[in-house]
């Protein structure tokens, strides 16, 4: 236990009566391993048990045990055996039935946490299977047709001990390429200290109002808020938002344009004299082509529809988060908005509309344009990263909310 609390010094090693606790093995708090006292545990120091997987490894035996479910002896999955190639060096994968060493974890796995962000790395339901004699009868009909297995990777480990993460990204992309629907090796995101962030609401200062005035939404912006609100993935719902700007500046006409129009379009002679009045329509409307590459359109539609009223309850319960420096994986930053927390809302740069749009556009591009990463000018796909913009996203939503409306 020793030698294996040196490989691993977050772990607990914890002796309670006849009984052995290990906890964190693989940095993991929601769940730990109860052994028997006299259970031989040497075997754990011949394994690495990496964080981000639901695996573990052994260089000496040359194998990677990745963590499956039980499954039918007929299913096609477990008849599955192939070569991959990888940087020179051909590995074996199969499914097969677990290892020893493996039936001695999944049946000592106890919860610590009713929830489980890693979905207790699978062993739960073998843990059960090795208990069938103990569930009620309702639990183990689930696995009366059903035998456990595991996918194995086996090969030379040592040149790619320190890539095995990135192995595992290119196996499973080659694996789905095949089969859409094919089990992936679950990898997981490198722990962070997440962050807290207040949601901006209206109710959270005033009442729900007793009567709403509804205005008529175009539908096409309708559809892409409503997919927004929607979405789960932070990066997707950052770019829904996104595209109700886009579309909405693409058609945006500055509100005094728009009564010219109207009050050329109302004129009782208007049918009679379309070529004169074509050729003052083209006329009121120069200046506003001119100016139609998508960045004005864009200023133009925000300084149109956006005020510092609209945003205040966004920046107000995020205040801490606007006055410093934000940091993403990639490279890219967001300079503070507001000076600092304490003055915060009190005292707003006279631009800051036009530095938040900046900064939204920034964020747009660094997730989209991917092509600046040797620049570390972009914002890489991370739990950290999708943490970290979520201020951001209630900021947009905000402003494409406020369009919405006014269009």
């Amino acid at each position: 236990m020793e030698k294996l609390q040196e490989r691993y010094p977050k772990i607990e090693i914890v002796k309670e009566d006849d009984k052995i606790h290990i906890q964190n093995l693989w940095g993991d708090n929601s769940f730990f391993l109860r052994f028997n006292e006299d259970t031989d545990l040497e075997f754990l120091n011949h394994y690495y048990f990496p964080t981000e997987l639901m695996a573990m490894y052994s260089l000496e035996s040359n194998l990677i045990e990745v963590f499956a479910f039980p499954l039918s002896p007929e299913s096609d999955l477990i008849k599955r055996k192939f070569n991959f190639n990888f940087r020179g060096e051909t590995f074996v994968c199969e499914w097969t039935k677990p290892t020893e060493e493996f039936i001695k974890i999944a049946s000592a796995f106890r919860e610590l946490k009713e929830e489980s962000h890693t979905a207790y790395r699978n062993l739960r339901q073998f843990r059960d299977y090795y208990r069938i004699d103990e569930l009620p009868g309702f639990m183990s009909k689930y696995f009366d047709d059903k035998e456990p297995f595991n996918f194995f990777i086996k090969g030379n480990l040592s040149k790619i001990k320190d890539e095995i993460i990135e192995f595992c990204k290119t196996l499973n992309f080659y694996m789905s390429y095949f089969d859409r629907e094919t089990p992936n090796v679950q990898i997981f995101s490198t722990q962070f200290n997440k962050e807290t962030f207040n949601l901006p609401c209206y109710s959270l200062f005033d009442t729900f109002p007793s009567s709403i005035n509804a205005t008529d939404i175009d539908d096409i912006l309708l559809d892409i808020i409503t997919v927004a609100n929607k979405a789960s993935d932070p990066r997707l719902r950052f770019i829904f938002y996104f595209q109700i700007l886009e579309y909405a500046s693409y058609y945006f006409l500055k509100s005094d344009i728009k009564d010219k129009l109207n009050n050329i379009l109302k004129r009782p002679d208007v049918s009679f004299k379309s070529e004169d009045y074509t050729k003052t329509i083209i006329e009121e409307f120069k200046n506003h082509f001119n100016k139609n590459d998508d960045k004005t359109k864009l200023d133009m539609l925000i300084n149109e529809h956006i005020k510092l009223p609209d945003l205040k309850l966004e920046l107000e319960n995020n205040v801490d988060y606007f006055s410093k420096t934000i940091e993403f994986d990639g490279g890219f930053t967001i300079e503070p908005i507001m000076k600092d927390s304490i003055t915060g809302i009190e005292q707003l740069p006279d631009n800051i509309i036009k530095t938040i749009k900046e900064n939204i556009v920034n964020i747009r591009n660094s997730l989209v344009h991917l092509r600046e990463y040797r620049e570390n000018k972009v914002i890489i796909p991370t739990d950290k990263n999708d943490n970290l913009l979520i201020p951001y996203i209630y900021l947009i939503r905000r402003i494409a909310e406020k369009i919405v409306i006014d269009r």
